[in-house]
């Protein structure tokens, strides 16, 4: 049975027909179907379309990596059980070209009535390009819903100025809305301006401070409450991102290899802390992913 969501990708129309099985080498049958508006004949795997290895293949390695293996370990696994095996840099490839897919449908999504928000930055380290010596002081900077504990925005960059930190946190006002009432950051001085600027925060005196849409709790990193589940979120990070030995290359590209690992927190990955859901089902119980292999429902729905 033809799912009814499915529509000609020449022609939009939905009026299809199954015309036959087209057997390939290494993804198996793949149903064709037919559109009887323009005759068009198409395979149902567009985000997938040219790509040699099939997409249970493809998500499988990005599966690995997010949870922990290196892509030269990736590698030496599929070895033992293809034939052809896949070359590591081939896995780095498959995870540049699809994340930013699934941030075209992630990014997009609004979360209702968050109340609380709590931000904060970690220093990375990245190997100068084209095989300078020593290393940039980079940072990762993100926003976690407290309830949900859903990573509302994020980003990788090289600096924690006014611009990069104003950019990460309107994103996240774009995605909450007027809901939040409260912020939690550390005692870093950019943050005032940034939250003014972003979520109309108010400082100059007592009575601006009554009427400032958010309040904003300044918490010590001495203190047993810093931040804590950003931190458990940040303790996950290091444990992914040790076993890269900093990253080596362009900022571009850890740009994508961190957002993945956000899609992967927030959408795939099931929290202990959260009954074994996911940050999304709690933060957008609307939008769910039903097929059980989440990456691949992720990358048709962003492409």
């Amino acid at each position: 049975m033809i799912n009814e969501e499915t529509i000609c990708p020449k022609c939009k129309g939905n009026k299809l027909i199954k015309r036959g099985i087209l057997k390939t080498e290494n993804k198996g049958n793949r149903q064709r179907f037919g559109c009887k508006n323009c005759n068009h004949r198409f395979i149902i795997d567009e985000p997938f379309k040219r790509m040699r290895n099939h997409e249970q293949i493809i998500t499988q390695c990005m599966d690995l990596y997010y949870s922990g293996m290196s892509f030269r370990k990736i590698a030496d696994h599929l070895q033992r059980f293809f034939p052809k095996g896949v070359h590591h840099s081939t896995i780095y490839r498959w995870i540049i070209k699809y994340v930013p897919m699934m941030e075209n449908f992630t990014d997009k999504q609004k979360l209702k009535d968050v109340k609380s928000l709590q931000g904060d930055e970690v220093e990375y380290h990245r190997r100068k390009y084209h095989n300078r010596k020593g290393v940039d002081r980079n940072w990762f900077v993100d926003i976690i819903d407290t309830k949900s504990r859903y990573i509302v925005s994020s980003d990788y960059s090289t600096t924690r100025d006014l611009k990069s930190m104003t950019k990460t946190w309107s994103r996240a006002k774009r995605k909450v809305g007027d809901s939040v009432k409260y912020i939690s950051t550390d005692g870093l001085y950019i943050y005032d301006k940034t939250l003014k600027s972003t979520f109309g925060l108010r400082t100059r005196n007592q009575r601006a401070v009554k009427k400032s849409p958010v309040i904003h709790k300044i918490i010590k990193s001495t203190s047993k409450t810093f931040n804590y589940k950003i931190e458990r979120f940040h303790n996950s990070l290091r444990e992914r991102t040790k076993v890269m030995r900093g990253f080596h290359g362009r900022v571009s590209s850890a740009q994508t290899i961190m957002k993945g690992y956000e899609i992967y927190y927030n959408w795939v990955r099931e929290h202990q802390g959260l009954n074994g859901l996911t940050p999304s089902q709690i933060a957008i119980p609307d939008v769910q992913i039903q097929n059980k292999n989440k990456w691949i429902e992720l990358i048709q729905r962003g492409d």
